[in-house]
C-alpha cells in the first residue's frame, strides 16, 4: 500500500540526513511567485471578503494588495474588497490588516472568482508570517501546477522528466532521452498537449515520439487529470498537459535573460536566451523572441556507457501582440529541431540474439564516451504557426479566434540495410489546420462560461518504408460550459459533441490499394463541484464520460517501431473507448504549519485501446523486433494521489508527493501493460534565506529520496519476454541562490538525480529489455536577467 511505500521512503531519507540540520537558524522563508498566462482576458473581477479565521466576523480597513501590480484596495464596512480590469494569469495577494499575520496567497485567475480570505491573530503583534504554496481551486477537477523555483530546477530536463515531480504523473521512456508524461496510468494519444494555447499535433501516437516542445520557453506547466475532453476535444481521456510562456510585459521597456545549463552524465550543454520588449511610443505593442539550444553525448549507467544516445536540439519562438482594451490580436511562431540517437543495442539482427540481449546483464555493445550519433537515429523537425484575435462584445463578454498550423517532419534512420540513396528509411509528414472560435460571456447572474466551436484538418504522408498509411482527417466539434457560483459553493457542467472523419489510402502486400473510410461520432460531458468549508480546507468532485476515436496507427500500423523496437500491427476493426471518470479531492491549504491535497479517482473505460506483446518475434530486413498487436478491452482504472507539506518551522519544510495506480482487465481480470508502479517521492527543504550582507538571497537546500515499488502487477500474458524488474531507491539534492555582483543579479542552481549511483530498471522504459537507466547525473545552471531598457 502507499502508505507503507511512504514511511519506507521517509525513514530512509531520515537516515540520511540525521546531524546534518541540528545547526539550523529560525529565519523567515522567501518565494517568488511569476505571472504567467499566455491568454489574455482583461476584463475579469476578483472580489470576495476578508474575516477573521476563528470568529468569521468581517476586518474593515484590511489592505488586499496584488503584488505583480503593485495594485492595492482596503475592504469596505462589511469586509468587501474588489478588483476590476484584471487579466488572466497568475498572481498573489498580500492581506494585511493590524494584530494579524500577514498572508500571502498565489492562485491564478482564468475567470471572474470570488475568494473570501480569513487572517490569523498575531499574538506576537506586527511580526509577520509570509504562508506560501497555497493555492485557490479554480475547477473542480484534480490539478497541479509546476512553476517558479520547482520548475526552475527542472530545467535542462525534457517535458515528460520535468512532469515527474507531480504528484499522479509518471513517464513512458524510450531510453534516456525520450519521455512521455502519463497520468493516472493513461498516456499517448489520451492526454492532449497545449503549447501555447493550442493543441499540439505531431507523430504523437509513438511512445518514444517526445513532444516537440521547447520546456526552456515555459513559464508553468499545468496538468489537469481525468478526462477534460469538454473544452479541449474528444481525445483528452487521461488529462491535458498545458504549456505555457510567461505573459508578454505590461509595462514599456526592453528585457531579456539567458540561462545556461551544464549536466554531467551526458556532458549536456544547453544554452537558452530571450529578449521582450514594449514600446513607450507604441503601449499597445509588446514582443518576444526566445531561442535555446542544447548538445549530449551518450549517457552513462553506473557500469557502463549507453553507446548512441547523443542527441542535439535547436528552437526558435518569437511573439508578436497587439492589445488594446477593446480589441487585440497575438502572432506566434515557433521552431523545433531534434536529432536523437536510439540505443544500438535495442536493434538486433536475429531471434536468437534478440532473446540472448534480454537475458544479458549488460548490452553487448557499450564502447567511449562520444557526441557522435550514428545509425540508428532520428532527425525531427516541428513548426507551429498561431494567430489569435479578441473582440469585446460590448457588455456581453469576449468573441476569441484562433488558427494555428503546424507541419511535423519526422526522419527515421535504421541500423540494418541502410538505402543506398542516404535517404531515411521512413519518412513521415504531417500537416494541421485547426481553428477554435469561442465566446466567453461575463457574468450573468451567479452564472458564467462560453461556447464554441472548433476544426481540425490533418494529412499524412510518408516515403520508403511503410509503418502507418497515408490519411486525412477532419473533425468538427462544438461545446458549451458554464459554472455557477455562489458563496462558497460553486458548480461546473459541460458538454462537448466531435465528429471525426478519417480517410486511409494504403498499399496492401498484392499491391492494391484500399481506401477505407471511418465516421467516428463521439460526445463528452462533465459535472464537477467544490465547496469551500471554511478554516483552510476545500472539497472538490467531478464526474466526467468521453469517447475517443482509434488512430490511424492504431488500426493499420504494420511494420517496425523504430524507437521502441517492436514490429507492431494495427486492427482495422476496432471501436471508440468510452470512459467515465470519478474523482474526489480534498485540498487543506493556507494553514501555517500542514498544506496538502488527496485525491482519488475511478476511471472505467469500455473498448480500451492498448499495445499487447505477443511474445513472438518477427525477423525482417532491418532485424529481429518483438510483435506487439493493438488490442481492445474494457479496462478498469482507480488510485489515489498524494501531495503533502510539512512546514517544522518558517524554513525548514517536509515535502511528500506520491501516487498509487491500480489497472485490470475488466473482461476477464488479467493484468494491463505498461502501468506506473506505486512510488512516492519525500523531501526535506532548508530555507537559508539572505547572506552575505545581502548578496545572497533565496537561498536553499534540499535533500530527498524517491522509493518506487516493484511493479507486481504483471504477469506472463502482459509481459511475455520478461517480468517487471524490481523497485528502487534514488536520493536526489538541489540547492539554489541568488547572487548579487554589484547591481546584476545571477540565480544558480545545482540539481543531482541518482546519488548513489544506483543501478536500476524502471518499469515503464520500452528499452529495459536491453540496458539499465542512467547513474549518478548533476545538473548546473545560471540564470542572468537583464534590464536592458528600463520603464
Amino acid at each position: 500500500m502507499l502508505y507503507k511505500l511512504y514511511i519506507k521512503s521517509l525513514l530512509l531519507l531520515l537516515l540520511l540526513i540525521t546531524g546534518q540540520l541540528a545547526t539550523a537558524q529560525d529565519m523567515s522563508e522567501t518565494s517568488a511567485t511569476d505571472l504567467a498566462d499566455a491568454e489574455q482576458d482583461c476584463g475579469l473581477t476578483l472580489s470576495g471578503k476578508v474575516m477573521d479565521h476563528d470568529t468569521r466576523q468581517p476586518l474593515v480597513g484590511a489592505t488586499i494588495l496584488i503584488v505583480e501590480q503593485n495594485k492595492a484596495t482596503m475592504t469596505d464596512e462589511y469586509g468587501n474588497y474588489h478588483f476590476h480590469h484584471l487579466c488572466r494569469g497568475n498572481y498573489t495577494l498580500k492581506i494585511t490588516y493590524i494584530g494579524y499575520e500577514e498572508e500571502r496567497i498565489s492562485f491564478r485567475m482564468s475567470t471572474s472568482t470570488v475568494r473570501n480570505l480569513t487572517l490569523h491573530t498575531d499574538a506576537r503583534m506586527l511580526h509577520s508570517v509570509e504562508i506560501t504554496g497555497s493555492r485557490m481551486t479554480e475547477q473542480p477537477q484534480a490539478s497541479e501546477t509546476l512553476s517558479g523555483r520547482e520548475l526552475a530546477e527542472t530545467r535542462g530536463l525534457s517535458l515528460g522528466e520535468s512532469l515527474k515531480r507531480l504528484s499522479g504523473v509518471s513517464s513512458i521512456q524510450t531510453g534516456p532521452n525520450v519521455s512521455k508524461p502519463v497520468i493516472h496510468g493513461l498516456f499517448g494519444s489520451r492526454v492532449l498537449i497545449l503549447n501555447n494555447g493550442v493543441r499540439h499535433e505531431a507523430q504523437q501516437w509513438g511512445d518514444e515520439h517526445a513532444p516537440e516542445i521547447d520546456p526552456l520557453n515555459a513559464d508553468e506547466m499545468k496538468v489537469v487529470k481525468g478526462a477534460a475532453g469538454v473544452r479541449y476535444g474528444s481525445d483528452a481521456i487521461g488529462g491535458i498537459v498545458l504549456v505555457n510562456p510567461r505573459p508578454l510585459p505590461d509595462s514599456t521597456g526592453l528585457n531579456g535573460e539567458v540561462n545556461l545549463i551544464g549536466s554531467t552524465n551526458n556532458r549536456m550543454g544547453a544554452a537558452s536566451a530571450m529578449l521582450e520588449g514594449k514600446l513607450a511610443k507604441l503601449p499597445p505593442l509588446s514582443w518576444r523572441v526566445h531561442t535555446s539550444a542544447k548538445k549530449a553525448g551518450s549517457a552513462s549507467t553506473p557500469d557502463y556507457v549507453l553507446k548512441n544516445t547523443g542527441f542535439e536540439e535547436q528552437n526558435l519562438s518569437a511573439t508578436l501582440a497587439y492589445r488594446q482594451p477593446r480589441f487585440g490580436s497575438e502572432v506566434y511562431y515557433s521552431y523545433f529541431h531534434s536529432k536523437l540517437g536510439v540505443l544500438s543495442s535495442a536493434h538486433i539482427g536475429s531471434p536468437a540474439d534478440l532473446f540472448n540481449a534480454i537475458q544479458r546483464k549488460q548490452p553487448e555493445e557499450t564502447g567511449d564516451f562520444s557526441y557522435a550519433i550514428e545509425r540508428p537515429y532520428q532527425d525531427v523537425t516541428h513548426h507551429l504557426l498561431k494567430t489569435k484575435a479578441y473582440y469585446q462584445t460590448g457588455d456581453l463578454g469576449q468573441l476569441q479566434l484562433t488558427y494555428a498550423y503546424q507541419q511535423n517532419i519526422r526522419d527515421e534512420y535504421d541500423k540494418h540495410r541502410p538505402r543506398a540513396d542516404g535517404q531515411a528509411e521512413l519518412h513521415l509528414d504531417l500537416a494541421t489546420h485547426s481553428t477554435d472560435l469561442a465566446w466567453e460571456h461575463k457574468p450573468v447572474g451567479n452564472f458564467s462560461g462560453s461556447i464554441g466551436v472548433g476544426t481540425l484538418w490533418q494529412n499524412n504522408t510518408y516515403k520508403n518504408r511503410y509503418f502507418i498509411p497515408f490519411f486525412r482527417n477532419f473533425t468538427s466539434g462544438v461545446f458549451w460550459t458554464e459554472k455557477w457560483r455562489k458563496g462558497n459553493l460553486q458548480l461546473e457542467a459541460g458538454a462537448r459533441y466531435d465528429h471525426k472523419d478519417l480517410q486511409i489510402r494504403k498499399r496492401e502486400n498484392d499491391s492494391t490499394v484500399i481506401r477505407p473510410e471511418y465516421a467516428f461520432h463521439n460526445l463528452s460531458g462533465s459535472f464537477g463541484a467544490m465547496y469551500d468549508l471554511g478554516y483552510h480546507l476545500t472539497l472538490s468532485g467531478n464526474l466526467s464520460y468521453a469517447s475517443r476515436a482509434p488512430h490511424a496507427n492504431e488500426l493499420f500500423a504494420e511494420g517496425v517501431h523504430h524507437g521502441t523496437a517492436t514490429y507492431e500491427q494495427g486492427d482495422p476493426n476496432l471501436k471508440s473507448e468510452h470512459a467515465t471518470n470519478a474523482v474526489a479531492t480534498v485540498n487543506y491549504h493556507s494553514n501555517r504549519r500542514l498544506n496538502g491535497e488527496v485525491s482519488v479517482y475511478r476511471n472505467f473505460i469500455q473498448d480500451y485501446i492498448y499495445l499487447q506483446p505477443t511474445g513472438e518475434v518477427i525477423q525482417t530486413i532491418r532485424g529481429a523486433f518483438p510483435l506487439a498487436n493493438y488490442q481492445q478491452t474494457d479496462a478498469t482504472f482507480w488510485g489515489v494521489d498524494l501531495s503533502l507539506q510539512y512546514n517544522f518551522t518558517d524554513r525548514f519544510m517536509l515535502e511528500s508527493k506520491g501516487s498509487l495506480v491500480r489497472a485490470e482487465n475488466s473482461r476477464d481480470g488479467s493484468y494491463l501493460p505498461f502501468i506506473p508502479a506505486d512510488r512516492i517521492d519525500n523531501s526535506l527543504r532548508y530555507q537559508l534565506g539572505t547572506m552575505g550582507s545581502g548578496r545572497l538571497t533565496g537561498t536553499y537546500v534540499s535533500l530527498g529520496a524517491l522509493t518506487v515499488a516493484k511493479q507486481h502487477r504483471a504477469d506472463a500474458q502482459s509481459e511475455p519476454f520478461i517480468l517487471p524488474p524490481d523497485g528502487y531507491f534514488l536520493v536526489h539534492a538541489e540547492a539554489g541562490t541568488t547572487v548579487k555582483i554589484g547591481t546584476q543579479l545571477l540565480e544558480v542552481g545545482i540539481t543531482g538525480n541518482n546519488l548513489l549511483n544506483t543501478t536500476y530498471r524502471d518499469y515503464q522504459n520500452r528499452l529495459r529489455y536491453y540496458a539499465d537507466e542512467v547513474g549518478r547525473l548533476l545538473m548546473f545552471r545560471v540564470k542572468i536577467p537583464l534590464a536592458l531598457l528600463k520603464n
